[in-house]
């Protein structure tokens, strides 16, 4: 049996989804685009040898060619000491004349600051 109901008392019904004409007022930055993003570049990374090169100086950020200083490392040491033990004492200071037996460091020529150090 059906009872007839009048229209306005008709079982709560959910409201109808808003009309996309209306949507603008709704949503009203629908249509407009992110804010855009920092562009961030990255450096190459430093490849330091024996000789000045290429890097980008930790302190100052210039990419700059470096300044080399050989300074003697403990490799330097343990060869002066092998040469003097053979026998050769007028010898030893030739692994501190030589580039190849010193370690190579690293400099910025723009600021001075310190980029790295290659061991040889």
């Amino acid at each position: 049996m059906e009872k007839n109901i009048p229209l306005d008392r008709q079982p709560y019904a959910p409201n109808a989804p808003p009309s996309y004409d209306n949507a603008q007022q709704i949503y009203p930055n629908l249509n407009q685009q992110p804010p855009a993003q920092p562009l961030i570049m990255q450096a190459p990374p430093n490849v330091l040898g024996n000789v000045p090169s290429m890097a980008t100086c930790p302190s100052c950020g210039a990419r700059r060619q470096t300044r080399v200083e050989f300074e003697p490392s403990t490799k330097t040491h343990l060869l002066a000491l092998l040469i003097c033990m053979i026998g050769g004492i007028c010898c030893c200071c030739i692994p501190y004349c030589k580039d190849s037996c010193q370690s190579a460091k690293h400099t910025c020529s723009n600021c001075g600051a310190y980029v790295g150090t290659f061991k040889n």
